[in-house]
Order: C-alpha cells, then sequence, then structure tokens
C-alpha cells in the first residue's frame, strides 16, 4: 500500500515538471522537455492527456506546500504514508530539477555556439543594427550570420583604434592651449604690474599737486594757528585735503600694504595731516562760534555757516557736523528746561517771593502806621491781619513776577536754540556742492538719525504714514521732506513733555499746584518765542530769491569761487530771501523742510492771515485757545499763521498720537485740572438738603436751602479770577486763553445746573399757582438768573472794564472770544429754567386761564336770552380776566428776572388770546347784542393783556409776542364779528365761500375759528363741534390749543370733527328738511371752505 503511494507521488510530481518544461519554446524545439518516469510530449493531445498533467501539476504544487510532514486533505485520499518519506521524495524532486536545469545550461552553450545569430541578434537590433531576412539554407546562414558578427567585431576594433588616435591629438593640443595661456598669463601679471605702477605714479603726481596748492595761495600759518581765516582759503584747503586724504588712505599708498614704504608719499604725509588736523580745527572753531551766536543771524553769519558747510562736505564729515550742531543745541535747550522745570527751581522760585513779599509788606505797614492815627489806635491782632492782608497781595504779586522771569529766560534760551537750527537747517537746504550738485540736506538726510532723536523719527514717522495703505508705509522719512529742525522741535516737545510729568508726580505731586500755576507764565513766553521763530522763518520772498538765483536746486549759485569758495555766500541777499511761509496744514510734520529750501507751501495772499474767514463762533482751536493776539507780544497780522503753526501745535500737545505726551500737554491738563478744582470748591454747600422734625421728632419733608447772594457772589469771583490769568497784566498769561479757562467754568455751570436740578420741585399742571413748591421754584429761578448774569458779564469785567477808556482791541477781542466761549453755559441755565421752572409755571397759569375762560359758556356770557340782566351790564373780561391777569403779573412775574418774566408773560399772553377767540367763535346763537359785547370785551382784553406784557419787564408789544399772529388773529375777530355775507340769500355756498376767502383779514384767522364761527348762523340740525364731541366747550378748546400755546395740532383734529358734523347734518337734513332755522348753506360753505384754509395754513 505504502510502496502504490510512493510510486503515485513520484509519478504526479515528474509529470507536473513535465508540464512546465513543456512550457519552454527552447526546450520543445530542441526535444528536451520528456521526462523518463513518464510519457508526455508535445505532440500528445486529449481528455485523458489534459486530466493527467492538471493532476500531476496539482500534485506537484501539492508536495512543494506541505512542508510539515501532514497529509493534504483532497477528494484524492492520502497518498503520503510519512513526513520522512515525503522529504526524501521532495529531495529527489529537487536533484531531478537540478539536473534538468544543467541540462538547459549546455543547451544555452551549444546554441550560443551552434545558432550565434540567435543570441547576438537581438543584441545587434539593440544597438541599432538592421539584420536582413534572406531565404539562404541553414548552413548558408549559419556562415552569413558568422561573417556578420565579423565584420562587426572588426569593425569595432577600427573604432577603438580611432578613439585612441583621437584621445591622443585631443591630449597634444590642451598640452598647446595650456602653454599659451601660461604665456598670456604672465604677460598679463607683467602689464597689471605695470597698470598699477602707473596708478600708483599718478596718485604720487596728484598728491604732490595738492600738496603745492596748499603750500601756495593758502594762508596755512594762520588756518593752524587759529587766526584770521579767510573763507575760500579754508574751503580750497578743506577740498585739497579731502584728496590728499582720499590719496594717502589708498592701498597702494599706504605703509602696511607693502613691505617698503614710498618716500615720497612718506615725506607728504605728515605735511598732509598736519594741514587736515588744521582745516578741521578752524572748521569745529567756526562752527561753535556760529552756534554760540545770538537769534538774529546777519547775513554773514550765514555765509560762514555755509563756507564751513562746505567745508565739511569736502572732508566727507557734513552729517555727523550737522548732528553734532543740532545735538548741541538740543543740549543748551535741555538745559534751560532743567533749571526752569525742577522742584528745586520751584521751590526756591515760591521761597524768594516769599522772602520778598515779607519785606515789602512790613515796610508798607510801618508807612500806614506813621501815616495813619487810627491803624496806632489798633490792636495787635487788627496790625497783624492788615499785614496779612498786605503780604497776601505783595506775594501773589512777588511770585508772579518771578515765574514771569523764570519763563521769560528760558524761553530766550530755548528760542537761541532753535534759531541756530533753523539757520542751520536753512543753510543746508539752500546749499548745493557745486561739483556734485547733491543738496546738503540730502546728505544729512541719507545719514542715520542718532539716538537721541529716535522718538521724535518715530512721531513724523507715524505722521507720514498715517491714513496709507500697508504696502506704501515707510520705515524711513522721506528725503524731499527731510527737516532737521523738525527733528529738533518733535525731539525737545517729547523731553519737555517727559519732564513735566516727572514734576507733576514728584514727592507724591505736593508741587502738583505750584507747577500748574506756572503755566500762564509758560504759555505767554512761549507764544513770544514761537512768535519770534515765525519771523525768523518768514523773512525774505520768493521773488528775490529767484531773481538772484538761489534755488533750492542750486542752479543759480555762482561758480567763480573755487571748489565752492565763499563767494556766492558773501551775496547780499543770501538766504534773506528764502521764501518762509508757514505751514497751515496740521498733518503736515515738515512743513518746515519746504519753507527752509524757498518754496512756499500755503499758497495764500498777504490777506489771507490777516482777516480770517473763521468767525469766533466756529474756530475754535483744540485746548480752547482762539487765534487771539498778546498786545505786547504779537502783532494781530501774523496771530492765526503762528496758532496754526506746527510748532506752536507740536509745543501746546494739541495733537497726541498713541497716548504719547507732546510739549506742554502735562502741564495744561494739571492748569485745567487746578481750575476745576478752584472752581469746583464753593459748590461743596450749594442746595443742600434741608432736615425739620414735628414735635414728635417725625421728619418733615422741607425744600432744599438755596444759596444765598454772598454764595453766588462767591462764584463770581471766582470765575473773574481764574479768567484773569489769561490777562497778560493781571495773571501773567495771554488772552489766547481766555477760551481755554471757559472750559472748566462750562463745566463748574454744568455742576451748579445739576445740583439746581434737584433742587427744584416738581409741578403738575393741576397744582393751584400759589404752593410752596412754586414760590421755591421762583427763588431757584432768581438764583439761576444771577448766575447766569455774572457769567455773561465775567469777560467783560475781566479784560474791559479795568482799562477804561483806554482799553485796547486786543481787550476787546478777548472779552469777546471769551463770552463766545461761555455760550454753552448760558444756554445750559437757560434750558434748566426754562424746562423745569418757566414751562411748569406756564401750565398752570394757563390751566387757570382757561378755567376762567370756560365761564364764557357754562355762565351764558354772551347769550341775549340770559335771565340775569344785571350780569350781562358789566363786561366779561373786567369781571373775570382782568383781576387775573393782575394777580399773575403782581405774584409771579414780579419776582422772576426780566428775561424769565417775558417768557412767561409771552407765553401766557399767546394761550389767552387763542382759548379767548376759540371760546368766543363757539358762542351759539350770536346775536347784536352779543356781538357788541364781544367788540366791548376784545378792546379791554386787549387793554389787560398788554398791562400783563409790560409788567412781564419785556420791551416787545403784545404785536410783537410769537412773531404777531396771536394779536392778528385778535384784531381780525373784531371784523369777523360783523361779517354779514350770509344776509344776501340770492348767493350760492360757493359764491359765498369765494367772497369770505377774498376777505384781507382771512389770513390772520385760525381755519378753526372761522368753523366755530360760521356754526353760529347754521341750523339746529348741524350739531356744534363740541356737542358732537359730547364735552364741554372748554374742554374741546383745551384739546385744541395746548396749555404752552400751541395750536398746529389742534386745528387738523377740528377739521375733522366739522366734516363729521356736516356728514351728519346731511342725514338729518334728508330726513327732516322742513326745518327752516338758520341758514341751510353753512354746510356746504365749510365743506368748501376747508380744504383750503388748510392748504393756506400749510403753505
Amino acid at each position: 500500500m505504502a510502496s502504490d503511494a510512493a510510486n503515485t507521488m513520484g509519478t504526479s510530481a515528474a509529470d507536473a515538471l513535465a508540464l512546465l518544461l513543456q512550457e519552454d519554446p527552447l526546450l520543445l524545439q530542441h526535444g528536451l522537455n520528456l521526462y523518463s518516469g513518464g510519457s508526455v510530449s508535445p505532440e500528445a493531445s486529449g481528455d485523458n492527456h489534459e486530466e493527467s498533467t492538471d493532476d500531476a501539476a496539482y500534485a506537484y504544487a501539492a508536495s512543494l506546500l506541505h512542508d510539515d510532514g501532514s497529509s493534504a486533505s483532497s477528494n484524492n485520499g492520502g497518498w503520503m504514508s510519512s513526513s520522512g518519506e515525503y522529504r526524501q521524495r521532495a529531495t529527489e524532486a529537487l536533484a531531478e530539477v537540478d539536473r534538468k536545469l544543467a541540462l538547459v545550461e549546455s543547451l544555452a552553450q551549444r546554441v550560443s555556439r551552434d545558432s550565434p545569430a540567435k543570441v547576438a541578434g537581438p543584441l545587434l537590433r539593440l544597438h541599432g543594427f538592421e539584420l536582413s531576412e534572406s531565404s539562404e539554407s541553414p548552413s548558408q546562414k549559419i556562415n552569413s550570420d558568422a561573417a556578420t558578427l565579423t565584420a562587426t567585431r572588426d569593425k569595432a576594433d577600427r573604432l577603438e583604434r580611432q578613439s585612441q588616435v583621437l584621445s591622443t591629438v585631443a591630449h597634444r593640443v590642451e598640452t598647446a592651449l595650456q602653454r599659451g595661456v601660461t604665456r598670456m598669463e604672465s604677460a598679463t601679471t607683467r602689464l597689471s604690474r605695470v597698470l598699477e605702477l602707473s596708478a600708483t605714479l599718478k596718485m604720487i603726481l596728484r598728491l604732490q599737486f595738492e600738496a603745492r596748492k596748499l603750500g601756495s595761495g593758502l594762508d596755512l600759518e594762520s588756518i593752524s594757528q587759529g587766526g584770521v581765516i579767510d573763507l575760500r582759503d579754508l574751503t580750497r584747503a578743506a577740498a585739497s585735503v579731502a584728496v590728499m586724504e582720499d590719496l594717502l588712505s589708498h592701498p597702494s599708498l599706504s605703509p602696511a600694504s607693502q613691505a617698503g614704504t614710498i618716500d615720497v608719499v612718506e615725506k607728504l604725509r605728515p605735511g598732509a595731516e598736519a594741514v587736515a588736523k588744521s582745516v578741521r580745527q578752524a572748521a569745529a572753531g567756526l562752527m561753535n562760534e556760529l552756534q554760540s551766536q545770538s537769534t538774529s543771524a546777519t547775513v554773514s553769519s550765514l555765509s560762514r555757516l555755509g563756507a564751513t558747510l562746505q567745508v565739511y562736505f569736502h572732508l566727507g564729515e557734513l552729517p555727523d557736523a550737522s548732528w553734532r550742531a543740532v545735538t548741541s543745541a538740543f543740549i543748551t535747550a535741555e538745559k534751560a528746561s532743567d533749571h526752569l522745570f525742577h522742584p528745586t527751581a520751584v521751590k526756591r522760585m515760591k521761597e524768594s517771593a516769599q522772602s520778598e513779599a515779607m519785606a515789602l509788606a512790613e515796610v508798607e505797614a510801618a508807612k500806614s502806621k506813621d501815616g495813619k492815627d487810627d491803624l496806632k489806635a489798633k490792636d495787635s491782632r487788627q496790625r497783624k491781619k492788615h499785614l496779612d492782608v498786605i503780604y497776601e497781595r505783595l506775594y501773589i504779586r512777588k511770585l508772579r513776577e518771578k515765574r514771569t522771569a523764570a519763563a521769560s529766560k528760558w524761553a530766550t534760551e530755548v528760542s537761541d536754540a532753535s534759531s541756530r537750527v533753523w539757520n542751520l537747517h536753512r543753510v543746508l537746504a539752500a546749499r548745493n556742492d557745486p561739483v556734485t550738485r547733491k543738496n546738503f540736506l540730502e546728505v544729512v538726510a541719507e545719514s542715520a538719525v542718532p539716538k537721541d532723536f529716535a522718538g521724535a523719527e518715530e512721531v513724523l514717522l507715524q505722521a507720514q504714514n498715517e491714513n496709507k495703505d500697508i504696502e506704501t508705509v515707510a520705515d524711513k522719512l522721506n528725503i524731499q521732506d527731510f527737516s532737521l529742525f523738525s527733528l529738533f522741535w518733535v525731539q525737545l516737545c517729547l523731553r519737555l513733555a517727559g519732564r513735566l510729568q516727572r514734576l507733576l508726580k514728584y514727592d507724591g505731586g505736593s508741587l502738583e499746584r505750584d507747577v500748574a500755576s506756572l503755566y500762564p507764565a509758560v504759555r505767554s513766553a512761549s507764544l513770544e518765542m514761537v512768535a519770534e521763530l515765525h519771523d525768523v522763518m518768514q523773512m525774505g520772498s520768493a521773488s528775490s530769491d529767484e531773481a538772484t538765483g538761489l534755488s533750492s536746486m542750486g542752479s543759480g549759485w555762482n561758480p567763480t569761487g573755487v571748489m565752492g569758495g565763499s563767494a556766492v555766500l558773501e551775496d547780499s541777499v543770501f538766504l534773506g530771501g528764502a521764501v518762509v511761509r508757514m505751514n497751515g496744514s496740521l498733518d503736515d510734520p515738515f512743513g518746515r523742510a519746504d519753507e527752509a529750501a524757498g518754496g512756499g507751501i500755503l499758497g495764500a495772499s498777504a490777506d489771507a492771515w490777516t482777516h480770517p474767514s473763521s468767525t469766533y463762533d466756529t474756530a475754535l482751536d483744540a485746548d480752547g485757545s482762539r487765534p487771539t493776539a498778546d498786545a505786547s507780544s504779537l502783532p494781530s497780522s501774523s496771530a492765526l499763521a503762528v496758532f496754526t503753526s506746527q510748532e506752536w501745535v507740536t509745543l501746546q500737545g494739541e495733537k497726541v498720537s498713541d497716548g504719547v505726551p507732546m510739549g506742554f500737554s502735562p502741564l495744561r491738563s494739571s492748569f485745567l485740572e487746578q481750575c476745576k478744582k478752584r472752581l469746583f470748591t464753593p459748590l461743596e454747600f450749594m442746595f443742600q438738603e434741608a432736615v425739620s422734625v414735628d414735635e414728635n421728632g417725625v421728619a418733615i419733608p422741607v425744600l432744599p436751602t438755596l444759596p444765598s447772594r454772598y454764595d453766588i457772589a462767591k462764584i463770581d469771583s471766582n470765575i473773574r479770577e481764574e479768567l484773569s490769568l489769561a490777562d497778560p497784566r493781571q495773571g501773567g498769561g495771554d488772552f489766547s486763553m481766555a477760551t481755554m479757562i471757559s472750559d472748566p467754568i462750562v463745566s463748574m455751570v454744568h455742576e451748579f445746573c445739576v445740583l439746581a436740578k434737584r433742587a427744584i420741585s416738581e409741578i403738575d399742571d393741576d397744582v393751584e399757582a400759589g404752593t410752596e413748591a412754586v414760590t421755591h421754584n421762583l427763588k431757584v429761578a432768581s438764583v439761576m438768573s444771577s448766575l447766569a448774569s455774572f457769567v455773561r458779564n465775567a469777560p467783560e469785567n475781566t479784560y474791559v472794564n479795568p482799562y477804561r477808556p483806554s482799553q485796547s482791541p486786543q481787550h476787546e477781542e478777548a472779552s469777546h472770544s471769551c463770552r463766545v466761549a461761555l455760550l454753552p453755559a448760558l444756554q445750559e441755565i437757560e434750558s434748566l429754567v426754562k424746562n423745569t421752572i418757566l414751562t411748569p409755571l406756564t401750565r398752570v397759569l394757563n390751566s387757570q386761564v382757561a378755567t376762567v375762560m370756560s365761564k364764557m359758556h357754562r355762565l351764558g356770557a354772551y347769550l341775549q336770552n340770559s335771565r340775569d340782566d344785571s350780569s350781562q351790564a358789566s363786561s366779561f373780561v373786567q369781571i373775570h380776566l382782568v383781576d387775573l391777569f393782575d394777580n399773575i403779573a403782581s405774584v409771579y412775574l414780579t419776582p422772576l428776572p426780566n428775561e424769565y418774566a417775558s417768557i412767561v408773560a409771552s407765553t401766557v399772553a399767546t394761550f389767552s388770546i387763542y382759548s379767548f377767540v376759540s371760546n368766543a367763535a363757539m358762542i351759539r346763537p350770536l346775536g347784536e347784542t352779543s356781538r357788541l359785547r364781544l367788540t366791548q370785551d376784545l378792546a379791554d382784553f386787549e387793554l389787560s393783556l398788554e398791562q400783563l406784557v409790560f409788567k412781564g419787564g419785556t420791551s416787545l408789544s403784545l404785536s410783537q409776542i410769537a412773531g404777531g399772529k396771536p394779536y392778528s388773529e385778535l384784531r381780525a375777530m373784531r371784523q369777523l364779528l360783523y361779517w354779514n355775507m350770509l344776509d344776501d340769500k340770492a348767493l350760492s355756498p360757493a359764491e359765498v365761500a369765494k367772497a369770505l376767502l377774498r376777505e384781507t383779514w382771512v389770513k390772520d384767522v385760525r381755519p378753526s375759528t372761522l368753523f366755530h364761527f360760521l356754526f353760529s348762523f347754521a341750523p339746529t340740525l348741524l350739531t356744534s363741534p363740541h356737542h358732537f364731541k359730547r364735552m364741554d366747550a372748554h374742554q374741546y378748546v383745551g384739546a385744541m390749543i395746548k396749555l404752552d400755546g400751541s395750536v398746529d395740532d389742534g386745528e387738523a383734529s377740528a377739521w375733522m370733527t366739522t366734516m363729521a358734523c356736516c356728514d351728519a347734518y346731511q342725514q338729518r337734513e334728508s330726513v327732516d328738511g322742513s326745518m327752516a332755522d338758520g341758514d341751510r348753506r353753512v354746510g356746504a360753505i365749510l365743506m368748501i371752505l376747508g380744504p383750503e384754509l388748510l392748504r393756506r395754513r400749510r403753505q
């Protein structure tokens, strides 16, 4: 059983191997695919053969996969008895495969030997050779293939030999070229040495030439000894020194570059170095001399400065020299600021004023004691009090004088430093090198800004990049707008703001009050300083600049001087003719660059800044300062230019970016804060809540306590004292501070109004007018009127009245600008009184008038069928209204100030006229007797209102109140009463309406008055408007006329009610038209008149 299985496995493996070998075409061609153990052949075919090969392939694959000795699970059953036998069979099968592989290798060798074309053919085709097919016999074909292979081998040999020959030729050519290159390099090296030697000789000759120039025609002794220096000699010496230094620093002439030195060069070197040192010393001396001069730079000094800058340009040290000069001026200004804004200086100033004031007070008190007997009789306490009064007055004056003197000294030193920088900037902007045509200011602008001015550069860069896109933002100042003066001024203002902040915070703010008091004097001094700088900047005109050829490009510079000598700088109009106009735009931080270069950028005529277009009502500056000139320091013609200049704006810190303080902004803020504190101090005791209790200890509500006349006078004194700080004589400041000080006053008035509003009692319309709350409010109105009067008169009492009759236009101008700045305070007082006191009061009074007017209908005062004939003997106005108006005038108008009493009287008069006319127009029926009585009452009513308005204290008459409309309607009412067009029964409604519209008095009557009057002629079926609304007559009138006297809203409502009455009348007339009382045309007339009258009123 085991032997059968083994035979079966071997047979299957052999068959599987045969099947694999059967797929090789080359084995099939040579018959090497026969296996000794099987009978498989290429020619065999049939189903049995296919099944056997498939089984054999499956068996062989299974024998290869099962290497763990386990039996295969298949449908054919197990074919291997044990794992050892399986491994043995597998080993034999592999050995058989090795033998077959050996046969295949031997076959390949035989094929390559017998049929080389089979092997070489594909290789030759791969290399591009074409093998032609022929129909030769196999033997001939083998011979031809061998010949072809031999020819190919020969051709390959020939190609190899040719490549060797070409390689040899290339090597020879390369060797020849290398020898040529070597010879060329040798020749070039010799030539370069010759050229270098030639260049060295040229430099030596140029060095000797410059040395001879220095030795002939130049006064080297004066330059070296610091004597009188000729600017031409110094300029030529600087040019020669610059050339010699450049030559001596060349590597060819430098001792460190060669083993030996050049004797000629070394002989010239000490002299050149000595001359260079002398030139630099002379230039430094000239620069120091020019920088130490006063503000008023002459033409000669500017010429010398230009020559000195030319020297530094030749030496290549122009940027360094310019920045050293600017830094020196900045240090000078910083020292001046340190002397003024220092804790020790502030304390010393106060102590000195105290000691001098005390000495003068004792002397004055002694003189008063010797001259007056009443002072001798006084006791020591009274004499001490008298001495204190004198001391306080003298101390204030001395302290003001000390502050003014210190501020003036600071402004003088800062002005000198600023003028030096401005003159330097002007010369740099106007001066060009005559050889290179480079502008000196552009040369300085191309250099780096020192660290000391980094803050100013950042601020100017921020202003330059403002409102620009991210793509166009620059990280360096524009060269065309570069300004040394702008950098100096902005940096000075930045350092000044930082110094003031530290001083205000010194010792926990103990000196803040004294430091803030410096602001008026410092502002006045700085205004004079900026005005002086403005005058310096305004020198010359554009015409003279162009006439002399002093353009910013330097095309007009006289070239007669040697190497940019001082021949041009001797011109009498050097820089004096440069256009220096003030920059009116606050957004251009580089305005000084164009001005110094001679280009005016304002573009305005001379009269444009002497006659400003803005009025005092609109032209307020950011800090409240108005372009108001100080009579002692600033001419009015240049006031606007100074206040709008970039220097003044920057110094005052009006434009602060990113929270960075600038200039006097910390000091100004502290000054305004101190002003507020002094003004707000009296308000602590204003309108205090009163407390009262009854006998049981229960709190009783009591109205707040009102300020006394002394309290209001104290506020007035504080206001005038603060405003006097802007008076140069009284407070040491300048008049431009008037509007700035007005801001704290407006804030104080606002706080006062807030306190007063809390003390005002609320009054309803139905409250009796004689209550305690109304009386209290009238007193509050008097207090507010007093305050408004003081605020209104404070500017004139401060700036004009003390100097009458010799007041100047500057005093009048300061007073006017201050009054304009205080208008918000007056408007707030008026608004408070009108809204919280006068309006509720007039509503209460008008409510009383409306109640009395209602008696016209309730009592039937004008009805002809009245039972009480005695009541008709007297006028309704005299009985009911005259006493009411007299009571209003005596009780309410008399306690009120005139300006407020006139408002109440006007409002009451307006409401009374409208109410009386409307009530009279609604009387129905209106007979002849009623018309006569109404006419008489209209005259009495007009007379009583005239007296009411007169007692109100107004200068206006009754015909001028509310534009004259109420009085015109009152006068037209008399003509309306006697209108008799309806007596003509033949006229149609349209004709009556047209005739009525043509009346001259119709335009003065309200449409509702005319509607209601026509109802008196209507039939009984046409219901009156107030009956239609089911209201009393006075209620209906109250719906049309508001308690504040406005009537516009009620006209539309009255017309709607009239139309509703006419519609109802038409319906009733169609049902019961037999009633013939009244005029039946009234309804149609009303429908025709209504739209036209309302249209006219809207127009």
